[in-house]
C-alpha cells in the first residue's frame, strides 16, 4: 500500500549547509518538518523558512517533543574527524545514540542517513553500492561506524552516500583557485554532486515511500580533475597553481541505482548550480 508521506512530521538533525535548505524545501512542498542546530543565527533561519526550530546540543538527550511523534529521521550530522582524528568514531555513535534512543519515540522512525562516498576511500574504478567500503580517514571510519549502527538498530533505513559537494558557498572554482597549491592528481575523475540535486533526490524518494537500503548521489559528469577545477576557478577570474599529473584511475562513483528509481539531476554534467 503507497503511504502518504505527506502526512509524516519530519525532524532533520543537523541544520547546516544541506539541512537547512532542504528544511525550506520540504516545507514549501507541504511537510511538516523540524529542524535542529545549536546556532541561534540557524534557528531564527528554520523559523523563518516555516520550520519549527530546536536547539539541540548532543550528546545531550533531544527534548521530548522533538522526536515523539516524528515518522521520519534525517541525519545530516557531520562525523567530526577533521577536529577529533579518530576520536571521531566514538563521539559521533555517542551522538546517535543519544539522538535515536528509543525511549524518544512513540515508535519506531525510519531514518534517512547522509553519508559520504568517502566510505569507498581510494578505491580505484566503478564503485557501487556493493562495492565493500575501504575508509581512510578518521571522518570514513566514523561514517562506516555510523552506517553499521543504523543498520542494526532501525528496520526503516536509507542511506544516501553523497559524493563531493558543490552549491552556494561551495563553488568549485574556490576549491584551488586563488591558492598556492597546485591541483592535486589532475588525471582523476571528479565525483561531485549539486546541493540543489541532493534535495531533489531526497524529495523524488519520498516520493516513492522511501524505500530502504543504499543510494550513491552523484553527478554523471566525471571530468578530469585538473580540467574541471581550472576552468571552475577561471569562471570567477581566479588563476590556479598548475596541476600535477596522476589518478586517472581513481574512482568513479556510480549511481545508477538511484537513477533506475527516477532520480534526473538537473546539474548532471555540473555546469551551474554553484
Amino acid at each position: 500500500m503507497k503511504k502518504d508521506t505527506k502526512d509524516w512530521r519530519i525532524a532533520i538533525i543537523g541544520c547546516g549547509w544541506l539541512g537547512l535548505p532542504l528544511l525550506a524545501d520540504l516545507v514549501a512542498a507541504g511537510y511538516t518538518v523540524a529542524g535542529t542546530s545549536r546556532s541561534p543565527e540557524t534557528l531564527s533561519a528554520i523559523t523563518a523558512a516555516g520550520g519549527t526550530a530546536w536547539s539541540l546540543q548532543l550528546p545531550e538527550p533531544p527534548p521530548a517533543e522533538l522526536l515523539r511523534d516524528c515518522k521520519l529521521v534525517i541525519v545530516t550530522l557531520p562525523p567530526g574527524g577533521r577536529q577529533l582524528g579518530e576520536a571521531a568514531t566514538g563521539h559521533y555513535l555517542d551522538q546517535l545514540r543519544a539522538l535515536l534512543a528509543p525511549e524518544h519515540f512513540d515508535q519506531s522512525p525510519a531514518v534517512l542517513y547522509t553519508s559520504s562516498t568517502g566510505v569507498y576511500g581510494s578505491t580505484t574504478g566503478r564503485v557501487t553500492e556493493a562495492t565493500p567500503v575501504a575508509p581512510d580517514s578518521a571522518s570514513s571510519r566514523a561514517v562506516v561506524a555510523a552506517e553499521a549502527w543504523l543498520t542494526e538498530h532501525f528496520e526503516h533505513l536509507t542511506i544516501l552516500r553523497l559524493a563531493g559537494l558543490a552549491g552556494p558557498g561551495r563553488h568549485p572554482g574556490r576549491f584551488y583557485g586563488g591558492r598556492d597549491r597546485p591541483i592535486p592528481e589532475g588525471d582523476a575523475p571528479v565525483n561531485l554532486v549539486v546541493q540543489q540535486d541532493v534535495i531533489a533526490a531526497i524529495r523524488h524518494l519520498l516520493a516513492h515511500d522511501l524505500p530502504t537500503g543504499t543510494f550513491n548521489v552523484c553527478a554523471a559528469a566525471h571530468p578530469p580533475k585538473g580540467t574541471f577545477y581550472t576552468a571552475a576557478a577561471a569562471a570567477l577570474g581566479l588563476p590556479v597553481a598548475g596541476q600535477l599529473a596522476g589518478g586517472a584511475d581513481g574512482k568513479v562513483v556510480d549511481s545508477t541505482r538511484l537513477r533506475r528509481l527516477g532520480w534526473q539531476p538537473r546539474f548532471d554534467a555540473l555546469e551551474g548550480g554553484f
